[in-house]
């Protein structure tokens, strides 16, 4: 079965030290493979979640003379991506490629799924194998792997939820996801890909179904 077609030489892009070359060879080289891969996940993560979903380039933001440190393709219902609303992000980083689900951002559907969060957050914790790889990201420095997260304990999936509050020096943020190292990445086939987003499809259904 064909890799997903992300390998060494996108990773490689991450190791470019000049910021001005390593966003360009992000733009040239990664943003590319990145979209066909995402249309390529579109049909199948549709009937994953049971809705359709499109894709959209990301990107995080620069640190102060740095390059990017780790790109995606998001899905979501909108193409407000990412702006308060819950989407699915299959995203590359210099040592690993990560499968997530996340919120970021204001928005006035935040209090729906911080309610939803806690309401559900027992059932959450017994949910067992599936949940045993994911790692929480927000706050993440895109270098250091997170912890595997204590996914078994309602209280993670309320501090998830309280996370959705937000701060004045922090914006709301929900982020969960699968990481494969780089070298395992390499020889993922979509369905591979397609089973972590299977995984984490009953976070993103809680989060969307939230009113």
């Amino acid at each position: 079965m064909a890799g997903i077609g992300i390998g060494p030489d996108e990773f490689a892009v991450f190791e470019i030290e000049d910021p001005s070359e390593r966003a360009r060879a992000v733009d040239g080289r990664l943003a590319p493979r990145l979209l066909v891969l995402g249309a390529l996940l579109q049909g199948g993560l549709s009937r994953v979640v049971g809705r359709e979903v499109g894709p959209r380039l990301g990107s995080a933001a620069r640190r102060r003379g740095g390059g990017p440190g780790e790109v995606w393709v998001a899905f979501a219902e909108s193409a407000r991506a990412g702006r308060g609303g819950p989407y699915l992000a299959l995203s590359v980083t210099r040592d690993s490629l990560h499968a997530r689900v996340a919120v970021r951002g204001a928005s006035d559907r935040l209090p729906a799924m911080r309610k939803a969060l806690q309401r559900e957050a027992g059932n959450l914790a017994r949910r067992g194998k599936p949940f045993r790889r994911l790692r929480a990201y927000a706050g993440w420095d895109h270098e250091h792997l997170p912890e595997i997260a204590p996914t078994s304990s309602a209280a993670f999936w309320v501090e998830l939820a309280d996370g959705l509050e937000g701060t004045p020096r922090r914006p709301p943020a929900a982020d969960l996801g699968i990481a494969w190292p780089r070298e395992e990445a390499r020889s993922l086939a979509i369905g591979d890909v397609l089973g972590a987003f299977r995984d984490l499809a009953p976070v993103w259904k809680l989060l969307a179904n939230a009113e």
